[in-house]
């Protein structure tokens, strides 16, 4: 009895102080602070708490997946010695996009374009590339064509009767070129190729390859990459693709910028992501000079090492996400084939070998991005990469991580997902 009692007290006077706060809340809420503006404004800021935590998690949930949730773990390394300047894009505080000139020894900012953002939350400008002058071209990708911007962000040109898509790189002409689809409708990204497969008709994306002039942004060479296929005999690549809908998915076209014994200057080198394919492409005369595939998939970012080796980015990773298998039992016994991750590949085009670039950094490290990433050897040897799925930034060389870092947000918690960081190789 003693108990219940006790209890009961209790209740009584929690009710009492509850309905003592509701009273004081209410008096608070009608302009009448009984107990002077500074417990009002205490009080104010107790019972608004739950407001702003749920203003934060919606901020949080509604988050586009320009950003980045940053591990609570995550330590950063710089240990850079010389100046590192790079282009990046990100997602600004006023939901448009800013492209910046960044050194990453210092962080220091050395010049900025924000550009509006008309298009979804999500829609990313990706490669931007920096002309002489610090004039800018850029799109959307997969969304617009290309414009060009001068150094304070006024319009200089726009090609729109394309749409460019991942990789933009100069030729040693100063031109342009460019991943990219036909328009056609006033549509971009659209099932322009078919085949014919045991009596069924398999439509397809299809990718074009174009060339620009830096000046105006006219074109100058335009090629769809299925004529491309056939034309060459080539066309077997369709089918060897994992994904039917969009069998090639062109990534990276990398110009020659001069003629050496094993490519000619004005050849360029494709990734063809989907089919695992790099494609040495000569457009003077519509002759594929030589397909190498081997022991990469999915890869990007063609570049060239010397004048007789390419590297790329091997993402060495399947084109479509699988999970578990649901229709067969997985065995309780189960036969351990290893870990993957990513890696930098070379391609010696004299002894048609493939080799790795620092595979046992990417190992010790857990670097792997199951999409886009990129890398580029600097200029003493050390070896810059773009982990693009998770946002972490590295330089190694000889085996040891010189930096890591992530671009920091005006999220906190997260940080901006970059966007095909490009390392550029001389103080703009």
């Amino acid at each position: 009895m003693q108990k219940f009692l006790s209890r009961l007290s209790v209740f009584i006077l929690v009710l009492f102080g509850l309905s003592v706060f509701g009273w004081l809340v209410k008096h608070q809420a009608q302009g009448d602070p009984l107990l002077g503006d500074k417990v009002g404004k205490g009080l104010n800021a107790f019972v608004g708490f739950l407001d702003l935590f749920e203003k934060s998690v919606e901020e949080v949930q509604k988050l586009p997946e320009t950003f980045v949730p940053t591990p609570a773990d995550f330590e950063a390394v710089n240990k850079l010695e010389q100046d590192l300047f790079s282009l990046i894009s990100y997602s600004n505080e006023n939901k448009g996009r800013s492209v910046e000139i960044r050194n990453l020894k210092n962080d220091e900012s050395l010049h900025r374009w924000d550009i509006p953002n008309p298009f979804q939350a999500h829609d990313r400008i990706m490669d931007p590339l920096l002309l002489p002058g610090k004039k800018l071209v850029y799109s959307y990708n997969g969304v617009t064509g290309l414009f060009c911007l001068d150094s304070a962000g006024n319009e200089l040109w726009k090609q729109d009767t394309i749409a460019h898509h991942h990789g933009l790189n100069l030729d040693s002409a100063g031109n342009i070129w460019a991943c990219s689809y036909t328009k056609e409708n006033g549509g971009f990204i659209i099932y322009k190729g078919f085949y014919d497969l045991d009596g069924r008709e398999l439509v397809y994306i299809d990718n074009t390859l174009s060339l620009l002039n830096a000046e105006n942004g006219r074109i100058l060479f335009h090629k769809s990459i299925s004529e491309i296929l056939v034309e060459n005999g080539l066309e077997n690549l369709l089918v060897k693709s994992a994904n039917i809908e969009d069998p090639i998915h062109l990534n990276d076209v990398q110009p020659a910028l001069k003629t050496t014994e094993w490519y000619k200057e004005g050849d360029v080198f494709m990734s063809f992501r989907n089919c695992s394919a790099i494609m040495h492409y000569r457009p003077a005369t519509n002759k594929v000079i030589r397909l190498i595939e081997g022991l990469f998939y999915s890869q990007h970012d063609i570049d060239f090492l010397n004048d007789s080796t390419i590297i790329f980015f091997n993402n060495n990773s399947h084109t479509h996400w699988s999970g578990r298998p649901g229709n067969w039992r997985v065995a309780d016994t189960r036969i351990d084939a290893g870990d993957f991750y990513s890696n930098t590949m070379a391609y010696d085009l004299k002894r048609d070998s493939l080799y790795y670039y620092e595979k046992e950094a990417y190992m010790e490290n857990n670097i792997h991005t199951f999409t886009e990433g990129m890398q580029e050897v600097l200029a003493d040897g050390s070896l810059w990469i773009e982990e693009q799925n998770s946002g972490r930034l590295w330089v190694i060389k000889d085996g040891e991580v010189i930096y890591k870092n992530v671009f920091p947000s005006h999220h906190e918690g997260h940080h901006h997902l970059p966007n095909w960081t490009r390392i550029l190789t001389s103080q703009p």
